[in-house]
């Protein structure tokens, strides 16, 4: 069996509006037969009732969904000439029910349709006068066309305003929806972002609710879709093997509580029984009411990470040890020769090889106790001369200058006041001009100059080498990054810029390269100047 079709709003309207005046009339024919009964006999007031009753059959078995607003407009004025007739008898004792007709027209219609409705009503009123002629019968038409054109007016008027507000709060709801589709797409974009990265993520609110979590942290704990974080079976250790976080310590907890922490390692035992390794932190979110204020964790798996920097502490050690013993050899040979009865050149030369020696010794040491660190932090600030550094720097590579017909030329100020660690920046400039005498060919030229410029001492190592391409400058702090031309010129291993960068940032300075393949390479270094008493 099908279903009724459903009823449109539209339809309702014109059935509720007809069948208002129809009860009224309804009723007030019940009233006249116990009342004034007589008043039935009167032809027109029959008919009119009569009128009233097709008219609003009509109205209830009519497909308002097909027909226009014009169509739909006959009906209130056929209700104007029923209430017409019911009114012909000359005493307007049901001219109320020319309201009903008035007030569709006003709510629904133009001003102009209204004041056509307004105007037959008028026109009626008016032979109904010259019919009855009389005071009281003029002053009670007067009264309805006044009393029914200020209804008609008011609503019509209401009724413009209150369409004129349905649009603009459709015109808003409107505006408020595509807001709302674009905030929707984008938190679902951000959603997908947040899914993609390889960070867990843990969002939750100053009362420890759970706002938000990311698939990188259900993978990390093994959670489910409908799992709580907060009751996971993967615990927090403190170490591979050690014991367990307590309960109201894990990160988790922490975090609802409104605990921040920076980044702290635990190890975690996935569904596999492997461990891993987990920096977690904490940190409020900036919001600018309390409403929206958050907590957000963080965790990072770093097993390879860890791992990575202990094969690297191996390996650094095993070659430490491997490089020591030969080193010590050296300089053994090197003091022993010393002792012994040679000429001024060759005592020079051995003088620069024990230093070199005892230098690379003291780097193997540092090397051997900490870190990467290690290589760039200055272990220690004094006021001191640069130009002792830059001169010490150009005797350790005077000798393979020479050997390869390579002219130094310098420019250096009497004194260099610089505040800093001597033995690093001897570092620097040792490798700047390694560097810079190794890449250029035979018969070229290396010079160093420097200033002092107010704050900042300024010193530049400039060769006539084979230089650096112009895609390949900003990689050469890279680690274990050689240029195409450097690899094909001379052995190295590609770390000695990045240290070199990093010693001179250590101590508040910058360091940059300018290079012209085949024309050479500068670089400057700046270091801040001592202060002057």
């Amino acid at each position: 069996m099908l279903a009724p079709a459903p009823i449109s709003t539209r339809t309702r309207s014109i059935w509720l509006s007809q069948l208002v005046l129809g009860v009224t009339v309804l009723a007030v024919v019940i009233l006249l037969l116990f009342i004034q009964p007589s008043q039935l006999a009167n032809a027109t007031f029959t008919g009119g009732v009569l009128l009233l009753v097709v008219i609003t059959a009509a109205t209830l078995i009519a497909p308002w969904a097909r027909l226009t607003s014009a169509a739909v407009l006959i009906v209130p004025f056929a209700d104007l000439f029923a209430v017409g007739l019911l009114n012909l008898d000359g005493d307007l004792r049901f001219a109320f029910l020319w309201t009903f007709p008035i007030v569709w027209i006003a709510l629904h219609y133009g001003a102009r349709t209204l004041a056509v409705a307004l105007g037959a009503v008028g026109l009626f009123l008016l032979i109904v006068a010259s019919l009855n002629p009389g005071t009281e019968s003029t002053i009670r038409v007067v009264l309805i066309i006044i009393v029914l054109s200020f209804i008609g007016i008011t609503l019509h008027v209401g009724s413009r305003r209150t369409r004129a507000f349905k649009r603009l709060l459709r015109q808003q709801a409107r505006r408020l929806r595509a807001t709302l589709d674009r905030a929707t797409a984008q938190e679902r974009r951000i959603a997908e972002m947040i899914d993609g990265i390889d960070l867990g993520i843990v969002r939750l609110s100053p009362g420890g609710e759970l706002l938000a979590l990311n698939a990188a942290y259900r993978r990390l704990y093994g959670l489910g879709e409908q799992e709580d974080p907060a009751h996971t079976a993967v615990i927090e250790h403190a170490g591979v093997d050690g014991p367990e976080v307590p309960a109201d310590e894990r990160p988790f907890a922490r975090a609802a509580r409104g605990e921040a922490f920076a980044p702290e390692t635990y190890w975690i035992i996935d569904a596999e029984g492997t461990w891993r390794a987990v920096t977690v932190s904490a940190s409020p979110l900036a919001s600018r009411s309390e409403d929206e204020a958050s907590m957000l964790l963080v965790v990072r798996e770093v097993t390879a990470l860890l791992h990575a920097e202990r094969a690297r502490d191996q390996v650094v050690a095993m070659a430490s040890h491997e490089i020591r013993n030969p080193l010590t050899v050296i300089l053994g040979r090197a003091e022993l020769a010393l002792e012994r009865d040679v000429d001024a050149a060759s005592r020079d030369d051995f003088t620069v090889i024990e230093a070199s020696a005892e230098r690379m010794l003291t780097m193997l040491e540092q090397t051997l106790r900490d870190s990467r660190s290690s290589f760039t932090a200055p272990r220690g600030t004094d006021e001191i001369d640069l130009r002792s550094v830059l001169e010490a720097s150009l005797v350790g590579v005077t000798a393979n200058a020479r050997a390869r017909n390579i002219t130094l030329h310098t420019e250096l100020p009497p004194v260099l006041p610089a505040r800093g660690d001597a033995f690093r920046l001897r570092q620097v400039f040792d490798n700047l001009l390694t560097n810079a005498v190794k890449y250029t060919p035979r018969q070229g030229t290396v010079s160093v100059r420097a200033a002092v410029d107010r704050d900042m001492i300024h010193v530049d190592v400039s060769d006539s080498g084979i230089g650096i391409p112009a895609d390949e400058i900003d990689r050469v702090f890279e680690p274990y990054f050689r240029s195409s031309a450097a690899g094909q010129t001379a052995s190295g291993t590609g770390l000695g810029l990045g240290i070199a960068r990093d010693i001179v940032e250590a101590h508040g300075g910058t360091l940059t390269l300018t290079s012209h393949v085949d024309e050479g390479t500068t670089a400057s270094v700046a270091l801040p100047r001592a202060a002057t008493p």
